[in-house]
């Protein structure tokens, strides 16, 4: 599974290019003309789904937002992973290490089932382009993904994905789709205006 993340990210990255709006969108997600509508429109899309077999639970996710400012001024502040505590209501906590690269975030809403404490490897985002990440412990442990951020028709635009297969937790799959959709919108929702 991790030598196909990897080869996957390699050939997103060759792939990432100053490609118009519907090709950006064609590369990563099928979305009709009214998502699209709704995406130029600065609404956060966002897909989870959760299914499960005798033994696991399978998850995968994406999401995408697209800016009114260019990617400089957004990664500006979007960047500062450690404000995220001071801007999202359900960020009980926001800690980055620079050189391990270790995100911490401590969230705790209605939606979730309890307090969580998510530890995810991640660079810093300064700049457009991949950035993977992975959850190395936790509930979901070996969770990754990738977030790509492009500068499309003068806007910045951001897609992410996310994937795993894991043992069975004891949360039901409608619930982590539930949690897992609506506060990525909450999130993105708060990041995009935050960065105007």
């Amino acid at each position: 599974m991790k030598k196909a993340f990897i080869f996957s990210f390699i050939l997103l990255h060759t792939l990432t290019t100053s490609a118009s709006l519907d090709e950006f969108i064609k590369k990563h997600w099928q979305l009709n003309s009214t998502q699209k509508q709704h995406l130029k429109n600065g609404k956060i899309l966002s897909e989870a789904t959760v299914e499960s077999d005798e033994k696991n639970q399978h998850f995968f996710m994406q999401g995408m937002a697209m800016h009114k400012k260019g990617c400089t001024k957004v990664l500006r502040k979007l960047s500062i992973l450690e404000n995220y505590k001071d801007w999202i209501s359900f960020i009980k906590r926001s800690d980055y290490n620079e050189k391990s690269r270790l995100l911490t975030l401590k969230a705790d809403h209605v939606l979730l089932p309890y307090p969580m404490i998510i530890f995810i490897i991640v660079d810093r985002p300064t700049k457009p382009g991949l950035y993977p990440f992975i959850f190395p412990t936790g509930l979901f442990k070996d969770l990754a993904g990738f977030f790509e951020v492009a500068e499309v028709e003068g806007r910045c635009i951001v897609y992410t994905e996310s994937k795993w297969t894991g043992p069975k937790t004891k949360i039901p799959n409608i619930v982590i789709e539930m949690f897992s959709e609506a506060l990525s919108k909450k999130g993105g929702e708060i990041l995009m205006r935050k960065s105007r």
